[in-house]
C-alpha cells in the first residue's frame, strides 16, 4: 500500500481488459476525447458536448467497502479523465469483447430500434445500466438521460422494459470478476499530476483537502464536474490547477442520526436521492427528473449547493426542509441555515480557505407534509423555469415553509407569504425576471397557483 503522503504522477484504471496507466492527464482533459482518439473505441459517439443527449454514454464502476463493483452511468463528454482513477471504463465495445451481442443489444435488434444509428451506442448503455444496477424505475426514467433525433423512442422503451427481466450475460460476468481482481490490487491513496501548465491534485484525506484549499486559494474546486465540464467544452476555459473532492473518502458518506441525516458534500446526487427518498417517499418524483441517471451518477450534493445556481434542484428543498451546512477551514468549523449560505446571485457564504463538507437534513419527526413541484419546458433533463418546495409541519410545531429556485439570483424562502399564508403575497417575496426560459409574469403566477393548491390540498384534508 502506498503511503498517504507519497502522492502518484499517474492515474490508473480498467478498460478493454487491461490496466491502464497515464501519466501525462491534464486539468481539461475529458473522457470521450481520451476514447475517441487516444483509445479509438469510436461507438462512443459526440453529440450536444454539454451531457445532455446521452450519445457519449458509458458506465464505470468503482469498488464499493465490501470489495464488489458499484455501476454508475456517466456522460463521458464532461467527465474528467482523471476522475477513471480505480475504476473499470466500460463502453460499448466492452460488450462485443467476447465476439457475441450482450442480450440489450440482441433485443433492441430484434425490435429493431436502431434508426439513424448515431444515438444507438448511448441507449445501449442506459439500458444495460438499468440492468445491471437493477434499480426500481420505469423504462422512461430509466433513458431520461438519452436523446433520439429520430424521436423513435417506442422501440427504445420496450427493449428498456424487456432488458430490466434479462440475465446478464455470462461473458459480461467474466469481465466484471475480472475487473475486481485488477481493481483489488491497486493501491490506494490521492494523486497529483503536473504535466506542463496544467496540475491536478486528488487528495483521499479531508486534512489533505483542506491544506491544499488553504494554500492554492485561486485553484479550481471540482466536484462532480457537470459544470466544470461545460466550463471546459462550451466556454473553453482552461484552469490551470484543479483540486478534485471525488477521492476524499470523509466526503463521500451519509450517516442516519436521531435528529438528522448528514450527506457528505462529495455524494452523488444519485445517492443522496436514494437517502433522501428514504425519509421523505414523496420526493421521488422529484428525484426522478433530477437530471437524467448520468447527471445524477456524476454530480454531488455539495456542488450542486456551492455553485450558487438559483435554478439548482437541491437548494430548495432543503431549505423547505431547513437543512443546515456544515462548513470547514484548516482551522474551524462552523454550520449555518442553508438559506444563509447564498447571498446574492454568484456570491456564497464560503471563504477562499473554506469548503463546505456536509449537508445536515433534518429527519421526518415534524414534516407533515411535503410537495417538490418542477416548472420546466421538458420533463426529464431539463432546467428549471420554477421549482417550489412546500413544506407543512406537523402540529406540535405548526407552520409553513416555502422556498423557491427560479424566483430570483438566489434560492430562498418565501418568508411574507410563509407569515400570511396568501399566495398574493409572492409578489412582495419576489421580483422575477424574463429571460429565454419565461417572463416573469408567468414565473409569479404558477407559483402562486402552485402554493394556493399545496394550501387547498391541507384544508381539505382537515
Amino acid at each position: 500500500m502506498e503511503k498517504q503522503q507519497d502522492l502518484r504522477s499517474h492515474i490508473r484504471f480498467f478498460f478493454d481488459g487491461q490496466l491502464r496507466i497515464l501519466k501525462d492527464v491534464h486539468s481539461t482533459d475529458m473522457v470521450m476525447r481520451w476514447l475517441r482518439s487516444e483509445a479509438m473505441s469510436t461507438g462512443t459517439k459526440e453529440g450536444c458536448n454539454e451531457g445532455d443527449c446521452g450519445a457519449c454514454t458509458c458506465i464505470v464502476g468503482h469498488l464499493n467497502e465490501s470489495g464488489a463493483l458499484q455501476f454508475r452511468l456517466i456522460n463521458t463528454c464532461i467527465y474528467p479523465l482523471a476522475y477513471l482513477d480505480g475504476a473499470w471504463l466500460i463502453s460499448v465495445e466492452t460488450l462485443s469483447s467476447c465476439g457475441l451481442l450482450a442480450s440489450v443489444q440482441s433485443e433492441m435488434l430484434t425490435l429493431n430500434v436502431s434508426q439513424c444509428g448515431f444515438c444507438t451506442p448511448g441507449f445501449v448503455m442506459a439500458i444495460l445500466y438499468a440492468q445491471i444496477s437493477q434499480q426500481d424505475q420505469t423504462p422512461e426514467e430509466a433513458l431520461a438521460g438519452n436523446l433520439c433525433r429520430c424521436t423513435g423512442y417506442g422501440g427504445l422503451i420496450e427493449a428498456a422494459r424487456r432488458a430490466q427481466s434479462l440475465p446478464i450475460n455470462e461473458s459480461f460476468v467474466v469481465e466484471i470478476q475480472k475487473a475486481e481482481n485488477v481493481l483489488r490490487d491497486l493501491s490506494t491513496g490521492g494523486f497529483s499530476i503536473v504535466s506542463g501548465e496544467s496540475r491536478i491534485d486528488a487528495p483521499e484525506t479531508l486534512q489533505q483537502l483542506l491544506a491544499l484549499r488553504s494554500n492554492f486559494p485561486f485553484a479550481t474546486m471540482v466536484a462532480g464536474a457537470t459544470d466544470f465540464g461545460l466550463w471546459v467544452t462550451k466556454k473553453l476555459d482552461r484552469p490551470a490547477h484543479i483540486i478534485l473532492t471525488k477521492f476524499c473518502v470523509e466526503l463521500a458518506s451519509v450517516s442516519s442520526g436521531s435528529d438528522v441525516i448528514e450527506v457528505g458534500a462529495a455524494v452523488s446526487i444519485e445517492d443522496f436521492g436514494d437517502s433522501l427518498i428514504l425519509e421523505y417517499p414523496e420526493l421521488r418524483e422529484w428525484f426522478q427528473r433530477f437530471g437524467g441517471p448520468q447527471v445524477r451518477c456524476s454530480g454531488t450534493l455539495g456542488g450542486n449547493i456551492a455553485n450558487g445556481s438559483p435554478i439548482g434542484d437541491a437548494s430548495p428543498v432543503l431549505i423547505a426542509l431547513g437543512a443546515s451546512l456544515k462548513i470547514r477551514s484548516d482551522q474551524a468549523e462552523r454550520i449555518i441555515p442553508i438559506e444563509d449560505f447564498f447571498i446574492e446571485y454568484g456570491k456564497q457564504d464560503l471563504s477562499q480557505n473554506e469548503l463546505l463538507v456536509s449537508v445536515l437534513v433534518p429527519r421526518r419527526k415534524n414534516v407533515k407534509r411535503i410537495s417538490v413541484e418542477k416548472i420546466s419546458k421538458r420533463h426529464d433533463q431539463d432546467i428549471s423555469i420554477v421549482l417550489a418546495a412546500m413544506v407543512e409541519f406537523s402540529d406540535d410545531m405548526p407552520g409553513y415553509r416555502f422556498a423557491f429556485g427560479g424566483m430570483a439570483g438566489i434560492p430562498m424562502l418565501a418568508r411574507k407569504t410563509m407569515e400570511s399564508l396568501d399566495p398574493n403575497d409572492l409578489a412582495n417575496d419576489f421580483s422575477p425576471l424574463s429571460d429565454h426560459r419565461a417572463d416573469a409574469w408567468y414565473r409569479l403566477a404558477v407559483s402562486e397557483n402552485l402554493v394556493r393548491d399545496f394550501l387547498s390540498i391541507g384544508a381539505s384534508h382537515e
